[in-house]
């Protein structure tokens, strides 16, 4: 049994590197370098998905000394049964994860994969084998990234003293094969007992005579509709665009603004029609008249946040609020009366990241 175990794992180790040749040509199967960190990552959309609503994102992160490359057998047909895209990032260091660049490779994967498809930002999870599977569970909890759920293969223990998230305390489902050192040297037992201690909701699957190395399309499967169908409590909707709201970042930051003229007179800022996906124009008083220039910008690769640019053209009062509908975070920002107002560049505002 220990030799079958070895074989295994030489046999990942030996694994070939990033090649697009050496990759089945499969639909909706794409690669892409990571420029911040010198890594890459894959991306699986199901050609099946439907392409006009928000998609759940499943992060999976490989076993130590493996690559992204060697769980495409066991994980691309679930994704697709389960109706989720993968984001499959290839850690920094080689060996397996936790390296400093490692969170930024995650936050640049996700960011790259909202470029190019809507994604449902409630169901954003993690899941992974072995060490991938003990970064996945350390990476939602001991972080605020908003994951929703977490699904772990042959993970081993790592202490977690506390849940980031005030908010929330993500779900996890873990699958071991009997005959995994971490199933029957402790990990399983420690781990089952830390969630209890720390209350978060928790299943699992055992295969009997299932080794560390061993994984299964079923199990995967299974392990993939539970992320699905798990979502985390943000707002219970998106921002809804209006005359006087001003929705930004597929619909994610709502933006509103009141005035007060050297008359007294009150009013609700509104929204230009040149407004566009990232950034906005308000008016107060005539559409021709344009009074303030609002971006919302993705710094989270810079420095996990997000940035609120302004730039008024105005004297009179206005006070202007950015909301996360995700967390409820705001940013507020005032221009007192008869002060001409001066631009802002607020790379601190919304610490919200992904």
């Amino acid at each position: 049994m220990h030799r079958r175990l070895w074989i295994v794992l030489l046999l990942a180790l030996a694994a070939p590197a990033l090649c697009a040749q050496d990759v089945p040509d499969t639909p909706g199967l794409e690669g892409f370098n990571i420029p911040a960190t010198g890594t890459y990552f894959w991306r699986y959309v199901p050609p099946d998905l439907p392409k006009d609503r928000p998609l759940p994102v499943v992060v999976f992160f490989h076993g130590s000394g493996g690559k992204p490359e060697n769980y495409f057998n066991f994980i691309l047909g679930p994704a697709r049964t389960a109706g989720c895209v993968l984001v499959m990032p290839k850690s920094n260091n080689g060996l397996g994860w936790g390296d400093p660049l490692d969170e930024l490779s995650v936050s640049e994967s996700l960011r790259m994969t909202r470029a190019a498809i809507q994604v449902d930002e409630r169901r954003i999870s993690v899941s992974g084998h072995s060490a991938g599977a003990a970064y996945a569970y350390l990476i939602a909890y001991q972080t605020r990234q908003r994951y929703s759920a977490v699904f772990t293969m042959g993970s081993r223990y790592y202490e977690v003293t506390s849940v980031a998230d005030p908010l929330y305390k993500a779900p996890i489902r873990m699958y071991y094969g009997t005959e995994d050192p971490n199933y029957f040297q402790g990990s399983y037992a420690a781990l089952k007992q830390q969630w209890e201690r720390l209350g978060v909701p928790w299943e699992d699957e055992i295969r009997e005579g299932a080794l560390h190395q061993e994984m299964y399309t079923s199990t995967t499967t299974r392990g993939f509709q539970f992320l699905v169908g798990k979502s985390y409590p943000g707002a219970s909707a998106a921002c809804e665009p209006g005359p006087n709201v001003l929705c930004l970042r597929d619909g994610r930051f709502r933006v509103e603004v009141t005035w007060r003229d050297f008359s007294a007179r009150t009013g609700q800022g509104t929204v230009s029609s040149c407004s566009a996906e990232g950034s906005g124009i308000f008016w107060f008083f005539d559409p021709s008249n344009w009074e303030i220039l609002v971006k919302v910008l993705d710094g989270c690769a810079l420095n996990q946040r997000y940035w609120v640019f302004l730039a008024g053209i105005t004297n009179v009062e206005y006070t202007l609020t950015v909301t996360d509908t995700l967390t409820g975070a705001t940013a507020t920002y005032h221009n007192p009366l008869g002060t001409t107002a001066v631009g802002v560049n607020d790379t601190q505002a919304l610490a919200v990241c992904p």
